[in-house]
């Protein structure tokens, strides 16, 4: 799980320190930097895992326009800085350090001025990337060289599973990244292409085929949920063609023939996605889920019911001694945030061009009010009371 990140010069986030929990949700204006923060998780991603045939720091900052578009703009700085803190799930007492440095040069030229990553483990630290006057190289803990970087490529990139740092590109290899729409969400799927739901939900028929197919347990609790929050529904189908494609439909009560997601609602395939997720194998599973804005489409009395069952399948996960995936959310909308506990929320907002992040629940008047139930925490978004320092 990650604790802490920490950035300077990305965007908006000039100089932020962010903790993190098991659920975060981050509240706040628009253009107060919300989406960054889940952008500068996106860019750490990219960096690690880039495309074949690219490397991982450069192509990620050229699918955003070259260094110079994600810099801070309020400043002559050309140094961009990140760091990130990860705990172990299973191993509470590892922890490890991960920072990175990238400076521009002319021209538009990425030089990577620094990369380290620290294990603290049994109060002692240990370098597992470390430079040398022979370039940067990944070492483990009894100070074996394993693999030398190349220079502009980040060493998680080259990271081989026999480096004691793995468990950290482990961990982010299942970092799932969410905005679901439903226009590419109404189309035919190829077959094959539905191990993993796709950012944007598109291919959500696949998707749903596979996990039919790996776990009929998981897909019969989708569809049993659809159908209590859809009485019209009896049943969704995952629906192959001869063109080897697959699409879903739902067989409504009173209607002869099924009906297909080309005519299915915008709402009712979100929340068929979102259940998705929620219900999902571990195995198929992801251990980061970050997501834009997930009350879009969704009457609130959907998404009541999506967080009610979220914290129930969490619960169950616990109960099996497997860590819960970590979930980060955007939204501005006062419905979510009445399903959420204080601890869960970070006020973010930008104040003279600068994103300030601020923790609510540090404010004991504020809990105070929660917890006498004076006022919620959305009519306490609507005051600002949740952002005010």
């Amino acid at each position: 799980m990650i604790t802490r990140l920490q950035v300077r010069n990305f965007k908006s986030l000039r100089d932020v320190d962010l903790p993190l929990g098991p659920l975060n949700v981050l509240v706040g204006p628009n253009m107060g930097g919300k989406s960054n923060i889940l952008d500068l998780l996106t860019f750490l991603f990219e960096c690690w895992f880039p495309k074949l045939g690219t490397w991982g720091p450069v192509n990620a900052l050229a699918n955003r326009q070259g260094i110079e578009e994600v810099l801070w703009k309020g400043g002559q700085d050309k140094l961009l800085s990140i760091s990130i803190e990860f705990v172990e799930p299973i191993r509470a007492d590892r922890k490890f350090i991960y920072e990175i440095e990238v400076v521009a040069g002319v021209g538009g030229y990425v030089n990577i001025q620094k990369e380290t990553l620290i294990l603290q483990e049994d109060g002692k630290e240990q370098a597992l990337i470390v430079r040398h006057n022979d370039g940067t190289w990944l070492v483990n803990a009894n100070g074996d060289r394993l693999v030398a970087v190349l220079a502009q490529r980040s060493a998680m990139e080259i990271a081989p599973p026999n480096w004691d740092g793995y468990p950290l590109k482990f961990f982010a290899q299942n970092w799932r990244f969410y905005q679901f729409v439903p226009g590419l969400m109404k189309q035919a799927n190829q077959m094959t292409a539905g191990s993993v739901l796709d950012p944007h939900g598109g291919n959500l028929s696949a998707w749903l085929m596979w996990l039919q197919t790996r776990s009929p347990e998981a897909f019969g609790r989708i569809a049993e949920a659809a159908r209590d929050m859809f009485p019209e529904i009896r049943d969704l189908l995952t629906w192959p063609t001869q063109q080897g494609t697959v699409y879903l439909a739902s067989q409504e009560r009173d209607l002869l023939r099924p009906v297909s997601l080309f005519q299915m609602s915008d709402g009712e395939l979100v929340f068929i996605a979102f259940l998705s997720l929620i219900y999902a194998p571990d195995d198929l599973g992801g251990t980061l889920f970050c997501i834009e804005e997930p009350e879009n489409h969704l009457h609130p009395k959907l998404f009541e019911t999506l967080v009610a069952l979220l914290r129930q399948v969490r619960q169950e996960v616990a109960d099996r001694g497997v860590p819960p995936s970590q979930i980060i959310l955007t939204t501005q909308s006062p419905y979510v945030i009445d399903q959420m506990n204080l601890d869960e929320i970070l006020w973010v907002e930008k104040k003279k061009g600068e994103t300030k992040v601020v923790r609510p629940s540090d404010k004991a008047n504020l809990r105070k009010l929660v917890e006498d139930e004076v006022l919620g925490l959305g009519d306490l978004m609507f005051t600002g009371a949740l952002g005010e320092e």
